[in-house]
């Protein structure tokens, strides 16, 4: 088997596959010097190079570039060109604000005497001092002992004079007169009417108040948009407005409706006052909230029985029926009524008692 030869070895062991160094570097030099004297040349073919392009807008400038001339060259340029130079010496410009015209005047003799009448006969009036004083009196109720002559300040000092009085008229403390009582509307607590609260809160279950709102704002709603009540002969709601005219303010309706079936009385079980076990009906009259709360607990209880889907249209459409006299609210009405007048005699058992 031919032994194996190492190619990378062969450069080092003869002379002949190793290239000379010297040729490497000449031709790295060679190279590096071809670079440069290219360089060089066309950097000084571009030093060398003349535009007139660059020399002529080195010369142009914008229109910011040019700097304004002083004041005081400005108004030398301005007296060359007005008066030929004539009052180049006098005719500084005035640099500080305010400065008389005499100042002015006096600096240029024919101005000063060609000038106007009125103002040499005010130069020559003029002291150095003003002739009025610039800071107001010390002592005010000097001018308060003065007569007042003019018409316009006697109209104001009678006008003080009257806020004055009225002043003293009112209480201890008070600049203006106290305001009155803020109405139920802008009322944070008092807003609502009281039988609509009530009629709310009556309507409030678990606890969540944003719905019963809900729930009376439809109820108020029906009560607008429905056709005016058909009433009954024998059934009437409280003297109020006509029924056409109902629908247009709906708590009013609502209040004739639940002041109308509100019993006025109550019947209470009493045992004991006519001796023996047995309970005595005994009639108690019942305050107004007391009223209309039994009556909207009966409205609430009757419409139960109603097939509407919604809870707040059933409770719409039982008001409906009370207000035209065909609601079962009437009813109870009427048998507490009875029991209180069939039990008017059990009152005296109540007295002699106590």
């Amino acid at each position: 088997m031919p032994p194996r030869i190492n190619l990378f070895t062969v450069g080092k062991a003869l002379p002949g596959f190793r290239p000379s160094s010297s040729c490497a570097v000449s031709s790295r030099f060679s190279i590096n010097r071809t670079h440069a004297a290219s360089t060089v040349q066309a950097q000084r073919r571009w030093n060398s190079s003349k535009s007139e392009k660059k020399d002529d807008l080195d010369g142009l400038k914008g229109p910011t570039e040019d700097p304004l001339p002083h004041v005081s060259e400005e108004a030398a340029q301005m007296d060359k060109i007005l008066h030929g130079g004539k009052y180049e010496a006098a005719a500084s410009p005035e640099l500080e604000q305010g400065t008389p015209v005499a100042e002015i005047l006096q600096r240029d003799k024919d101005a000063l005497k060609h000038m106007p009448k009125v103002m040499q006969d005010q130069l020559k009036r003029s002291s150095g001092n003003r002739s009025f004083s610039t800071f107001t009196r010390r002592y005010q109720p000097d001018l308060q002992e003065q007569e007042v002559t003019d018409p316009s300040v006697a109209v104001v000092a009678n006008m003080i004079n009257q806020v004055n009085q009225e002043v003293a008229e009112l209480h201890p403390g008070l600049k203006f007169p106290a305001p009155e009582s803020l109405p139920k509307t802008e009322n944070f607590r008092e807003r609502y009417d009281p039988l609509l609260e009530q009629f709310t809160k009556l309507l409030m279950r678990d606890g969540k108040l944003s719905k019963a709102q809900k729930n009376m704002s439809f109820i108020l709603d029906h009560l607008r948009t429905a056709p005016p009540p058909q009433p009954h002969p024998k059934r009437r709601l409280l003297p109020g407005p006509p029924s056409p005219q109902l629908p247009l303010n709906p708590v009013l309706y609502l209040t004739l409706i639940v002041d109308s079936v509100a019993p006025l009385i109550k019947i209470r079980q009493q045992k004991g006052i006519a001796g023996g076990g047995a309970a005595v009906q005994i009639p108690v009259p019942l305050m107004q909230r007391q009223r209309r709360r039994t009556a909207i607990r009966w409205i609430i209880d009757a419409s139960d029985k109603r097939r509407d889907s919604s809870f707040a249209q059933r409770v719409a459409h039982e008001l409906v029926a009370v207000a035209e006299g065909r609601s079962g609210v009437w009813d109870r009405r009427e048998a507490v009524h009875k029991l209180g007048v069939a039990g008017r005699s059990n009152l005296g058992l109540v007295t002699q008692r106590r």
